[in-house]
């Protein structure tokens, strides 16, 4: 029997010119970060510099003009694709947008695979080929790049990552929401923690930190399920480790509360400035022990009441 390839629902944006939509670059991407996209394909044409060819010999290579914006955008499920949809065509009205439908042709581990490992705080997140040459003084953690997320290249995950370099974790219980590709809830087992939960509703991100776990030489306290926290019942942890987005964690605040026992902490991250104060208002119960930024994107750690 042929093996059946998944489909993927994605949109095709393009826009008409350089100007419009006005900073398409920062924009557009702010707006879709809420749809939690799972690959994003720049499919502009990029035409020879200005005045043609150079001499090689010659530094510097002229830069290419810019383009005006041609993505393909992938999407977990076509409610999220709709719901993109609609919100970048009432921000956008002058956008493109066509909705397709792709098979999988391992384009996501693909466009990945130029990843190399990185730094954040005490702890290296590498892809198996490209490992650290010699021991170094940091918590290696490795990730097959696959279709979760959380490979250590975006910047909220790298802000969780120095967030949990400064956290003793020590003999605490974790639950890591939306765990993705599972480096956040392995840093956190790698590092003493008693019990370590990664949840998402996912199944294929499950899969995937379950794939990326068994690279590592992990302590028996980690488990990975698929569950939604806002409706399965859960644990009150010491930590709860949250990468979301900023409307999820405004609007599933409750529930990340009730996760947390009196008096622990939470780090949260996935938002930037322009959420962050909402975000804060959100978890008005707990006290602020700690903020942390990379360009515009935000972190912060909160303890909450005893």
């Amino acid at each position: 029997m042929p093996e059946t390839r998944r489909i993927w629902p994605a949109l095709e944006l393009r826009a008409v010119s350089l100007t419009d939509p006005a900073d398409a670059d920062d924009s557009v991407p702010a707006l879709l970060d809420d749809y939690s996209p799972v690959a994003i394909e720049d499919l502009a044409e990029r035409p020879p510099p200005p005045g043609g060819l150079w001499d090689p010999t010659y530094p510097p290579i002229p830069e290419p003009p810019p383009t005006p914006l041609h993505w393909r955008v992938f999407f977990a499920t076509d409610v999220i694709r709709k719901a993109a949809a609609h919100a970048l065509g009432q921000a956008f009205p002058t956008l493109t947008l066509v909705s397709i439908d792709l098979p999988d042709e391992d384009w996501a581990a693909r466009s990945q695979a130029s990843l190399t490992m990185i730094r954040a705080g005490r702890f290296i997140v590498a892809p198996p080929w490209d490992m650290p040459a010699a021991e170094v003084e940091a918590t290696v953690i490795v990730i097959e790049p696959s279709m979760g997320f959380g490979t250590g290249h975006h910047a909220t995950t790298r802000l969780c990552l120095r967030l949990l370099s400064q956290t003793d974790v020590s003999d605490l219980t974790v639950t890591d929401v939306g765990t993705g590709s599972g480096v956040l809830s392995m840093a956190a087992a790698l590092n003493g923690a008693r019990r370590v939960t990664g949840v998402d509703v996912d199944p294929d991100a499950i899969q995937s930190a379950e794939s990326s776990a068994r690279l590592n030489t992990l302590p028996d306290t980690i488990v990975f399920q698929v569950c939604d926290f806002r409706s399965s019942p859960l644990a009150p942890a010491d930590l709860v480790l949250a990468n979301l987005t900023g409307g999820m964690l405004t609007s599933s605040a409750p529930a990340l509360m009730a996760l947390v026992r009196p008096g622990g902490q939470l780090i949260l991250s996935g938002f930037d400035h322009t959420e962050v104060d909402a975000v804060g208002r959100a978890f008005a119960g707990c006290s602020e022990v700690s903020r942390l930024a990379e360009d515009a994107w935000m972190a912060l750690q909160l303890r909450a009441a005893d």
